[in-house]
C-alpha cells in the first residue's frame, strides 16, 4: 500500500510580484483548507505583524482560519520535521505546505532538499514550484539573474498585475517567458479580487516532481511551444527557436522517436552535469529507452538527477523521447548532438 505524503508547493517570484499579498490573504481569509505556510527569515518581513514570529527558533502559530504559520531561520528539513512531529503529537493538522521564498532567492536549494533528503520524502513530496511574475515590471526584472532562475525552475508561472500592464508589453513578456521556460504553464491571476479558493487551486496539483509520471498535457505544451506538432524524425532534431535576447538563459528541447541506449544516456547525463555544472538549472522529461517496456521519467536539478520507471508503453502508443533543459549559457548544439548519439543505430556522419 503506497504511503500518502503531504504535498509541498514552493511560491517564489521577484520583489513586488505579489507574494506577500497572496500569503497575507491565505493567512487571513477563510478558505476552508488546512495549510501550513513556511516563511523564511526575509520572506516574513512583509507579512502582517500579527503573524510574525520574532524569536530565534522555528515556531509554529495556529491561526484563526485553521492555517499554520511557521518561520524558518535555519534548515528547511528541520522545519518540516518539526511540523510533522507536532502534527503526530496532535498539536494540529494540515493537508498541504506552502513555502514562500524571498524575492531574491534562488529556489534551486529548496528543490534539491526534496531530491536529496530521503527522510523528508517519507512525509512530504514536492508538488511544484509556482513563480509569480509582475506583468508591469517583469521584462525589466529579467535583467536580474535571481529572477531568471525563479522563472527557469517554475512549473507554473502566474502573471500578476495584468490590469495595470499595457497589452503590447504583456504580450512581449508572455512570449519571452515561453521562450525561457517552455514547459511551465503560464496563467494570469488577479491576487486582489479573485476568489481565494480559485487562486489556491493554481498552487495545487502540479505533479511536477512525481517521479513515475509526466502529465501528457505538459508534453503537448512543450511540443506546441517549440513547433513540434508533427511526429519528429531523428534527422530533424533541432533546439528551441528562441528569439534574439541579450540575457544568457537558454531553453533547449530534444525530441526523438528512436529509442535511446541507456548506457550511452547515462554517459550523456554525466557529461552534461560536468560540462554545465550549476549553470544547468532544470531538466526534465520522458525517455523512450531501448529494451525497456516502461517509459523513463527524468527529473534533474543542477547536479542532482533521478531517473525512474513510469507507466508501460501501450501497444499502439507512439513512443518518443521528449527532454527539456533550462539554464545559463547552455550549448544547444552540444546537447542535441550528444543526445542524437544516444539513439539506437546512430551512425556518425562523415566529416
Amino acid at each position: 500500500m503506497p504511503v500518502i505524503t503531504t504535498p509541498v508547493t514552493v511560491i517564489t517570484g521577484f520583489l513586488g510580484a505579489g507574494k506577500t499579498t497572496l500569503v497575507n490573504r491565505i493567512l487571513r481569509e477563510a478558505h476552508g483548507e488546512r495549510l501550513a505556510v513556511i516563511e523564511n527569515e526575509f520572506g516574513a518581513v512583509g507579512v502582517d505583524a500579527q503573524f510574525l514570529v520574532t524569536d530565534k527558533d522555528e515556531t509554529v502559530i495556529q491561526l484563526a482560519n485553521g492555517c499554520l504559520c511557521c518561520t524558518v531561520r535555519g534548515d528547511l528539513a528541520r522545519a518540516l520535521d518539526q511540523l510533522a512531529r507536532q502534527s503526530d503529537a496532535g498539536a494540529f493538522s494540515f493537508e498541504r505546505v506552502l513555502i514562500e521564498t524571498t524575492g531574491i532567492a534562488d529556489p534551486g536549494p529548496i528543490i534539491q532538499t526534496f531530491l536529496a533528503e530521503t527522510a523528508i520524502l517519507t512525509r512530504f513530496h514536492l508538488d511544484g514550484v509556482v513563480t509569480l511574475v509582475d506583468a508591469v515590471h517583469g521584462m525589466e526584472q529579467l535583467e536580474r539573474v535571481e529572477n531568471r532562475a525563479q522563472i527557469a525552475y517554475a512549473d507554473r508561472l502566474l502573471l500578476t498585475k495584468c490590469d495595470l500592464a499595457e497589452p503590447a508589453a504583456q504580450a512581449a513578456l508572455t512570449e519571452r517567458l515561453g521562450e525561457m521556460n517552455p514547459r511551465a504553464q503560464l496563467l494570469p491571476v488577479d491576487l486582489q479580487r479573485s476568489d481565494l479558493r480559485e487562486v489556491l487551486a493554481l498552487l495545487q496539483d502540479a505533479r511536477a516532481y512525481t517521479f513515475d509520471y509526466v502529465a501528457p498535457e505538459e508534453l503537448l505544451r512543450l511540443r506546441t511551444r517549440v513547433g513540434l506538432t508533427q511526429p519528429a524524425r531523428s534527422q530533424r532534431l533541432r533546439p528551441v527557436a528562441a528569439g534574439m535576447h541579450s540575457d544568457d538563459v537558454v531553453s533547449c528541447v530534444f525530441e526523438s522517436e528512436a529509442p535511446l541506449g541507456l548506457e550511452r544516456l547515462n554517459v550523456f547525463f554525466d557529461a552534461l552535469m560536468q560540462r554545465f555544472g550549476t549553470r544547468l538549472w532544470r531538466f526534465k522529461g520522458v525517455v523512450y529507452a531501448e529494451h525497456q517496456r516502461q517509459r523513463l521519467v527524468v527529473q534533474g536539478v543542477q547536479s542532482l538527477l533521478q531517473i525512474n520507471g513510469g507507466s508501460l508503453w501501450r501497444a499502439r502508443e507512439p513512443r518518443r523521447t521528449v527532454l527539456v533543459f533550462i539554464g545559463q549559457r547552455l550549448d544547444r548544439a552540444w546537447i542535441i548532438g550528444a543526445l542524437r548519439m544516444c539513439e539506437a543505430g546512430y551512425v556518425a556522419e562523415p566529416p
